[in-house]
């Protein structure tokens, strides 16, 4: 892999539709994506829009942390490039980071995805990597365009919490996570983000 794809990798890592707007300022048209989606996952969700989407069963790296946010990113980004290239394993995007609070405070999980659930085996990968299959699943997710940190992510947090409160049909299921989906070479204001909360449908009885 060259070391142009490993610098796109690296920026990703650290970088039924209800729509509604969400950002109102004026945004440069997003760029194309880095790399290829998984096969059967949905296009990344416009900026600003917040949408119910069904995410297909698929197959990933995953390498975890308790570090905050973007500390993790750099060191979780490099044990799975190196994983990936000695797996000889095709640059997908999103990169996924999924944040699950525990006792000891935050764990960070990012994932490099494969292109389809056939290739390689899932189980032990490079030092500690993981490759692990997961189910199909539901998410709400927000577009967002441009930069993204903590504070941006928390406040993409916040309005998928009150699209829930105003969509009582749905509930969450799970620990949200940030999908980012261009590297270095695309201009800040052109990157595409989302992030995600998975939710499941309110039983009406």
């Amino acid at each position: 892999m060259s070391a142009k794809s490993a610098l796109c990798l690296l920026a990703i890592a650290i970088s039924w539709t209800v729509p509604i707007t969400i950002q109102a300022e004026d945004k440069p048209p997003a760029a194309k994506l880095d790399a290829p989606l998984p096969d059967g996952w949905p296009e990344p969700s416009a900026p600003g829009e917040i949408s119910v989407k069904e995410y297909p069963a698929y197959r990933s790296a995953v390498a975890k942390s308790g570090m905050t946010m973007d500390r993790a990113d750099n060191v979780l980004f490099w044990q799975l490039f190196a994983h990936i290239q000695a797996n000889e394993i095709a640059m997908t995007a999103p990169v996924v980071n999924t944040y699950k609070k525990s006792n000891d405070g935050q764990q960070v999980e990012m994932e490099f995805l494969y292109r389809t659930t056939k290739q390689g085996e899932a189980g032990k990968g490079l030092g500690q990597v993981k490759v692990e299959d997961h189910p199909r699943q539901t998410f709400a997710a927000l577009g967002v365009q441009g930069k993204m940190n903590a504070e941006v992510y928390q406040d993409s947090l916040k309005q998928l919490d009150a699209w829930l409160q105003k969509n009582p049909q749905w509930k969450q299921n799970g620990d949200p996570r940030r999908l980012g989906y261009h590297g270095p070479m695309t201009p800040q204001a052109k990157r595409l983000w989302e992030v995600q909360i998975p939710v499941k449908a309110v039983d009406p009885d």
